[in-house]
């Protein structure tokens, strides 16, 4: 009897080999997936909470604005305007001249004042008697209306009361300015500040004095640095011509949000800023904070 060779297997292919390796071995067992769930969990949580903590000690607003004082340039006489010495957002220094009125009739009122000061004085030199007190009278009148008259004169030109920057000039030689009635704006660039409206919840840890962060939307890569000047006792609403009235039956409770001023320190390289400008606020309130009120 012919002896039978044992039957052989055909060799197992790459894929089939690689196929059973990782049958045999998983990247990860089941307590390993849950270790790796178990921390992904935890690491959310942190994350979360680490958030959560940085937003309370550094409450931060995108709704804020950049502000300055606003100067109304008012005459206080009035005028045939004669020169406008100023071109619309241009820089000024205090002193210069900006609008040149008629002076004419200025200079013919201090003339006829100082003629009848003259002869009241003279009248008084002269007078005796009971007449003299009167004349004493009518020539300290004589010498306040020069007064008068000179003022005059002197507000026929019209200059800057301080550094700043011209706003929008809509007048022109040939018109008649009239006293007390605004001509152009004139923004005061020695002091900027933010308002920035913080919601209520925020307000609890925000104190005058706290120092704060400030970029601007023009110039993000910017940082500006303050500190908190003052914390409005008023909703931004409650200032509002039609203040929302919440007595209703269909009222809707939403976070209101309180005006905070944030007092700028500017350097020389930092960027022009410009009234109005969009903002976003960030505030340590972990800095001690020192002082109150607005200036």
């Amino acid at each position: 009897m012919q002896d039978r060779l044992p039957d052989k297997k055909p060799p197992a292919n790459g894929s089939q080999v690689a196929t059973a390796s990782l049958e045999r071995k998983p990247l990860l067992s089941r307590r390993g997936l849950a270790i790796f769930g178990l921390l992904t969990v935890i690491a959310l949580i942190a994350a979360g909470y680490a958030y959560w903590q940085h937003e309370t000690l550094y409450p931060s607003t995108d709704n804020a604005q950049v502000q300055a004082n606003i100067i109304q340039i008012t005459p206080v006489v009035t005028g045939l305007i004669m020169d406008v010495k100023v071109q619309e957002f241009a820089e000024v220094k205090q002193g210069d001249v900006m609008v040149e009125l008629n002076q004419g009739p200025f200079r013919a009122t201090l003339k006829r004042a100082e003629i009848r000061r003259d002869i009241a004085q003279q009248q008084a030199a002269q007078a005796t008697g009971a007449q003299a007190a009167a004349a004493k009278g009518n020539a300290e009148e004589a010498d306040i209306a020069v007064a008068e008259a000179n003022a005059e004169l002197g507000h026929a030109t019209i200059k800057a009361p301080i550094d700043g920057t011209v706003g929008k000039v809509r007048i022109r030689p040939g018109e008649v300015a009239k006293a007390g009635v605004p001509l152009f704006p004139l923004v005061d660039t020695s002091t900027w500040w933010v308002d920035a409206n913080f919601k209520e919840t925020d307000l609890a840890r925000i104190k005058p004095g706290q120092n704060a962060t400030v970029w601007l939307d023009s110039d993000p890569s910017k940082k500006l640095t303050g500190k908190v000047e003052a914390v409005s006792r008023a909703s931004s609403s409650a200032f509002s011509l039609m203040p929302s009235e919440n007595a209703t039956g269909s009222w809707v409770k939403v976070v209101q949000r309180f005006p905070v001023r944030i007092a700028l320190t500017l350097d020389a390289d930092d960027p022009p800023l410009g009234v109005g400008a969009s903002a976003s606020v960030t505030i340590d309130t972990t800095s001690d904070g020192a002082g109150s009120g607005a200036k």
